[in-house]
């Protein structure tokens, strides 16, 4: 063998050794608004399988920690949920939280959302949750307290 065909086959080699690893892709389940909401009242969400509550506390302001509260409605367990917060076209940092709960009702986090130097207060809530091996996905817009 040359050593031009043995570049070639190490070549080879490498690039079967770096195919990517095959990720696990769960259903996506996005769960929807059943109409506007305050997020100080509640925000209710549905899906085929589940409807979720959103509740924030009643004063919500930007470097303040503050309560999220996500009621489920569900017979399916829920291993873990999330939410991370953003503004549109804005890079607002890292604003990700686990919450922590019962596994079937009631899922809790005290959040603290940074300022925004351009003043906007106009959030989205992303949540993320883990149940039946489904990943269920929700948003939640909502604008800071002056």
């Amino acid at each position: 063998m040359s050593y031009r065909h043995l570049v070639v086959a190490c070549l080879a080699g490498c690039l079967l050794s770096c195919e990517q690893p095959q990720q696990s892709q769960l259903p996506v389940v996005q769960l929807s608004l059943t109409e506007p909401c305050d997020i100080q009242r509640g925000c209710r969400l549905v899906g085929k399988s589940i409807t979720a509550t959103v509740i924030f506390a009643t004063d919500v302001r930007g470097l303040q920690p503050f309560p999220v509260k996500v009621l489920l409605d569900t017979t399916d367990e829920v291993e873990s949920m999330t939410v991370a917060f953003s503004m549109q076209g804005m890079d607002m940092g890292w604003n990700r939280y686990s919450l922590s709960g019962d596994a079937m009702s009631a899922w809790n986090a005290s959040v603290t959302l940074p300022v925004c130097s351009s003043g906007r207060m106009d959030w989205v809530a992303d949540f993320d949750l883990l149940a039946a091996g489904r990943d269920y996905r929700f948003q939640v817009p909502f604008v800071l307290d002056k």
